[in-house]
């Protein structure tokens, strides 16, 4: 028996005016080899899938309220600044102080978990 990796069978009727065919005849049709394959060890198993990232998400309600500040910002500035050079000048303020904000954000937090482990870490070399 010939395998045929790229070629799927599918069904069609051949229906016309005078007559239908009372059974499906199959038809070949070509598709694209896939690229990567699934890792799966048996069929019911799940295939690989990259991890969802997105790091503004770590910082919380907060880096999300910073975040949608900067984006918004442009639109606002334009609602009430009508000069063009000021307006411009206003919205690359407002997208420095965002992402220096954003940052000592980050920082702080890193700084946070990084005197938490030390903690633990003194914690730890106290008990033995």
């Amino acid at each position: 028996m010939r395998r045929m990796a790229s070629v799927h069978i599918a069904l069609e009727k051949s229906i016309s005016m005078d007559r239908v065919t009372p059974e499906p005849q199959p038809v070949e049709i070509a598709v694209m080899p896939q690229a990567s394959y699934s890792r799966a060890p048996h069929a019911d198993a799940q295939p690989f899938r990259q991890p969802y990232y997105k790091p503004h998400t770590s910082l919380g309600a907060t880096g999300h309220w910073v975040k949608t500040a900067g984006l918004l910002a442009p639109l606002v500035i334009g609602e009430f600044v009508k000069d063009p050079d000021q307006r411009w000048r206003f919205i690359r303020i407002a997208a420095v102080a965002t992402a220096l904000v954003s940052e000592a954000m980050w920082t702080h937090r890193i700084t946070k978990e990084r005197e938490e482990a030390r903690e633990r870490e003194r914690e730890c070399r106290a008990q033995y």
